[in-house]
């Protein structure tokens, strides 16, 4: 079995107090992007640094996995700025190794927009 080992060790960012806030964090935005029937396409990773504008932003990669009916986050969650984490999917994407991923501009109970990237597409999902 592969073993998907995709750790974000490329991105300058910080750590989040603890196991429990970067799974609540990624529930939310996993939660705004599955839900929402309003999402707009994102052209490419320069008009991504235009939505992102100059915000801090949580990053964390789209793996989930199932234990019979339970969702559990498989991956973690991380802090940076828009500088740097557009700078982590440029260089992600230079190397052909652009995987999905979870981007969401600070928020403290509740995500107002949410960036699903991935190889083949970015989308921008709003609430409300």
């Amino acid at each position: 079995m592969m073993k998907n080992h995709y750790t974000l060790q490329a991105l300058v960012r910080s750590e989040l107090s603890s196991t429990a806030e970067e799974q609540r964090i990624f529930f939310l935005m996993q939660a705004v992007a599955t839900a929402s029937a309003d999402f707009l396409p994102v052209a490419d990773l320069d008009a991504l640094a235009d939505v992102l504008a100059e915000h801090t932003c949580y990053i964390a990669p789209h793996r989930v996995t199932r234990k019979g009916r339970t969702v559990i986050f498989s991956g973690r969650t991380y802090r940076a700025t828009a500088v740097e984490v557009m700078a982590f999917l440029r260089g992600a994407a230079q190397a052909g190794d652009l995987r999905p991923l979870l981007i969401a501009p600070h928020f403290d109970t509740q995500p107002g927009q949410v960036v699903t990237v991935d190889e083949d597409q970015i989308c921008l999902y709003r609430v409300g």
